[in-house]
């Protein structure tokens, strides 16, 4: 009862926040420096305020490692923010969303759909703001789920994405290195015979997640903290935690 009602509010939120990037991208609202009307800037005010709350909310969550509420904190704040027109932070907000979700999402599919759903639009709003950095950060979160539900090809052409974003520097580099380590593991299936299907492509999986997690670190890619974040839930789970 409790996952269906927040499942719910769910779809509400990433509905406001699509309905949002339509209008954007139909140049809705107010044009160039028309006046804004006092009762507009007011109403304004409270959605900022609004914005600002919902943020608070969502690392209340987090820090209370209430995922779901969290990433429905920072879903409602992204809507907040498209309809301020602010991008950027709305984008932020949808990577928050996407890495609360990234704790769950074993749980239900509706959780699996949103953290990929909330990561497309985050991409879509930092390539549309040229903002090449944190479009291959959103790349790589989309890489990691992929992997994690064993979509291997899909994964290694995000993890190629993330190196086009993110240019000729170090982090370019090792996201083509695991892009190519994936395409080598699934050209070289066979040769796992000794594995059945589902204990190869674990094993596998997890080596690229934890592969990939210590170079970022390494790397000082912007993520959320390694305590809480999922590449270190699922190093745990391959501890035994």
């Amino acid at each position: 009862m409790v996952v269906g009602s927040l499942l719910r509010r769910l779809a509400i939120v990433m509905w406001m926040v699509g309905s949002a990037l339509r209008r954007l991208a139909t140049g809705g609202g107010r044009r160039g420096h028309e006046p804004i009307p006092r009762r507009e800037e007011e109403e304004r005010e409270v959605m900022r305020a609004a914005a600002k709350g919902f943020k608070e909310t969502a690392f209340s969550h987090v820090h209370a490692k209430n995922w779901r509420e969290a990433a429905l904190a920072f879903g409602e704040q992204a809507a907040c923010d498209l309809k301020l027109g602010d991008e950027l932070s709305a984008a932020s907000a949808l990577l928050h969303s996407a890495q609360s979700y990234a704790w769950i999402h074993e749980e239900d599919e509706g959780s699996v759909a949103a953290t990929k759903l909330a990561l497309d639009q985050a991409l879509a709003l930092f390539v549309k703001l040229n903002d090449l950095q944190m479009a291959a950060v959103s790349c790589v979160e989309l890489a990691e789920l992929y992997v994690e539900q064993g979509e291997l090809q899909t994964a290694s052409d995000f993890f190629d994405k993330a190196a086009d974003y993110y240019g000729s520097d170090r982090q370019s580099q090792h996201c083509r290195y695991e892009a190519g380590r994936i395409r080598h593991l699934l050209d070289h299936k066979e040769d796992y015979h000794q594995l059945s299907e589902h204990d190869y492509l674990r094993k596998q999986m997890y080596e690229v997640l934890a592969t990939v997690a210590t170079q970022l670190t390494l790397l000082g890619t912007p993520s959320f903290p390694t305590t809480w974040h999922p590449r270190e839930r699922l190093r745990k789970k391959r501890q035994g935690h």
